[in-house]
């Protein structure tokens, strides 16, 4: 696992507004405290979204049929995508996915629910929950769906642009080359199918993520060979 920190929490190309250093320090102090060890009961859990975009054959990408030829070939409509939801618990190595053909805020709201009713049921009294700032997880939190379990929830936002601070990051960059890269999906019925694939194979093979990423040792090189030694011993004439 690989987290690649970035300094665009700064600005974005001068799109954003610029985020105050000590805001963000303080917001990114908060995340990461949760991925350190908690008390007796208590559980982080990553939450984030991967789009799929489906493919009639292989290299082709998807055209509806009522769009004219000149249109992205990726043509976000209805129908042409599977959104997947995915909940990571770093230190337990629990992964949960969910496939839904729009993560609107009533989505990720009932996902939520499902997650914490879950933990809390395992045991746990307080689910810590990583999230980014997207409007759909400012939605979710408002559904009634996911307000008899807000008791036993504690949200943690990222900041603006550090979705690297997010776990779930380097797990879907897992599924990515595992499951997506050289694949294609004609339907969101073989995106269910792959996924719930991947989620029986992590629960085989489960993985803890920790933060920060334990340095590597640097290999120390290979002793010179002989005769460059010798070729490098200085010559007294």
């Amino acid at each position: 696992m690989v987290i690649r920190q970035c300094r665009s929490w700064f600005g974005r190309f001068g799109q954003s507004k610029s985020l105050d250093k000590e805001e963000f320090a303080r917001r990114k102090a908060d995340v990461t405290r949760t991925y350190g060890p908690l008390p007796a009961g208590e559980v982080t859990i990553c939450v984030d979204g991967k789009r799929v975009y489906h493919r009639p054959e292989p290299g082709a990408c998807w055209q509806h049929p009522a769009v004219a030829a000149q249109r992205r070939a990726r043509y976000s409509k209805s129908g042409t995508r599977t959104d997947l939801l995915g909940a990571l618990a770093p230190r337990e190595g629990k992964l949960t996915l969910e496939c839904t053909p729009c993560a609107d805020g009533a989505a990720v709201a009932q996902f939520l629910a499902g997650i914490v009713r879950k933990w809390v049921a395992a045991g746990y009294r307080l689910v810590h929950l990583v999230l980014d700032n997207a409007s759909t997880n400012t939605a979710a939190l408002k559904e009634a769906v996911l307000a008899p379990w807000l008791s036993s929830l504690q949200v943690h936002w990222t900041p603006t642009h550090a979705s690297w601070l997010n776990l779930a990051e380097p797990m879907w960059s897992s599924f990515h080359r595992a499951v997506i890269r050289g694949s294609y999906f004609p339907n969101h019925e073989a995106v269910v199918t792959v996924a719930a694939a991947y989620a029986a194979y992590w629960e085989a093979h489960p993985r803890e993520y920790r933060w920060p990423k334990p340095t590597r040792q640097k290999r120390r090189p290979p002793p010179l060979p002989r005769w460059k030694r010798l070729l490098r011993t200085p010559v007294i004439s």
